[in-house]
């Protein structure tokens, strides 16, 4: 009988374990859903796939690694743990038997800024996940591969870290620990720079996750991962308001400290961390207006400015703004003054005034503040609210930061208003009586 092929398992048995279907695949392994006769559940069975390294030396190292997973989440009994039950070789076939999470996603599927999760399920998940590693590191247990794609998200909103391949412990044999393992985009400075590692290193990875999940961008974005990795080592992110409005200002602080480049500036534990995450939910709370993103979407897509952006611009900009929500009478902004940032009405209506006069009625749609930031100077006029209103306000260094497709129609879009306003100039010109005539020579 021919050995199994670890890539075609459906409808064979591996072990006791009845392999159902196949759940995903990677460069190294594959998961299956598979089913445990013997106590009637439904397990993922993580199958390793080591003839796709050619070298003998490297197939014993990662047949190692592999089991390693096993043997270090088997030490671990966490709610956001991804458990693992058994482990085992059937006719050359390495296979680890975990626990089955039906309908997750990974991470990785909400760091772009078209699929952004909201504010406050960033912060739960944040939240889980310092607490899990805060678990492991008291099991002596360091992750090493903390990224998106290693953590998993339940439709309950509940996170599973997953993939302890290249965990160390402190009885983890010192080969293994010395192995620079893990994904460079997420490494801490002392693990790209080879040095001793412990929990610490792990948080500083949460502190990418957590920028990435908050603005769709990598902290350190570079050319190639060579520059990225330098800038870990040297770089500093730059602040979050630049991509996004809604953070409260508290995550700054979080993430500044999770990403401090020496360990000794940085969250001494899991719970030191999640501790201050917690602080998150009353700056949230203090919002009594919060509007998820999926509504905000919603509500600037019917809007005559943004008739031609694409989706994926309109997530740029829903990502970008600030949503400010005013009663009428309320001065938005005055003449004189200087603020590199435009508005877009969403509801409601504002009066554009010059002097004492008001000039005229701006409804939703409208944008307002363009030419002051097109041009650099002061504010021409000053905006006071009619009725109670709803604007969105965009400040230009956050333009800046959006594809140059978002930018092309902003620019577009600020002139075809302010052809607008020239050609209503024009008429109530026009309509002016009388019409004064000056002779020649007068």
């Amino acid at each position: 009988m021919s050995k199994p092929n670890p890539s075609a398992l459906e409808d064979r048995a591996l072990g006791k374990y009845q392999i159902i279907r196949k759940l995903g695949e990677g460069n190294m392994s594959i998961v299956y859903l598979a089913k445990d006769p013997f106590i009637d559940r439904f397990v993922a069975i993580k199958v390793a796939q080591p003839q796709q390294i050619v070298d003998d030396g490297d197939q014993d190292l990662f047949k190692r690694l592999f089991f390693n997973e096993a043997q270090t989440a088997g030490m671990l009994r966490h709610p956001n743990i991804t458990a693992i039950f058994d482990a085992g070789v059937d006719e050359d076939v390495h296979y680890i038997v975990m626990e089955y999470v039906p309908d997750c996603q990974t991470l990785d599927n909400f760091t772009n800024a078209a699929n952004l999760l909201p504010v406050e399920d960033v912060t739960n998940v944040l939240y889980q996940s310092a607490l899990a590693l805060d678990y492991a590191h008291r099991k002596g247990v360091i992750h090493r591969d903390i990224k998106p794609r290693n953590m998993l998200l339940t439709l309950a909103k509940e996170v599973k870290l997953s993939d302890f391949g290249v965990a160390i412990t402190p009885s983890t044999q010192p080969d293994l620990a010395r192995e620079q393992a893990g994904s460079a985009l997420y490494m801490s400075p002392e693990q790209i720079q080879s040095e001793p590692l412990n929990g610490q290193s792990d948080l500083f990875s949460i502190g990418i996750v957590a920028y990435e999940l908050l603005t769709g961008k990598h902290p350190f974005e570079a050319d190639n991962l060579e520059a990225i990795k330098h800038r870990i080592v040297t770089g500093k992110p730059l602040p979050l308001t630049e991509y996004r409005a809604d953070i409260p200002e508290v995550f700054q602080r979080i993430i500044d400290k999770a990403l401090a480049k020496a360990p000794y500036y940085r969250y001494k534990s899991g719970a030191d961390l999640a501790g201050d995450i917690a602080l998150v939910y009353d700056f949230l709370r203090r919002d009594p207006e919060h509007i998820g993103p999926r509504e905000k979407f919603a509500r600037i897509r019917g809007l005559r400015f943004f008739a031609d952006f694409q989706e994926i611009e309109l997530w740029e900009v829903v990502n970008a703004a600030e949503w400010i929500e005013l009663g009428a009478g309320q001065e938005i902004f005055h003449e004189g003054n200087y603020e590199p940032s435009f508005y877009v009405i969403v509801d409601g209506v504002v009066a554009v005034i010059k002097g004492e006069r008001e000039i005229v009625h701006l409804h939703g749609g409208d944008c307002f503040g363009e030419m002051a930031l097109m041009s650099g100077r002061n504010r021409s006029a000053s905006i006071k609210t009619h009725t109670a209103t709803t604007v969105i306000k965009v400040r230009g260094s956050v333009i800046d930061r959006t594809s140059m497709n978002c930018q092309l129609r902003f620019q577009r879009n600020f002139l075809t208003a302010l052809i607008e306003r020239l050609e209503l100039a024009t008429e109530q010109l026009a309509a002016l009586e009388p019409i004064l005539s000056i002779a020649p020579g007068s």
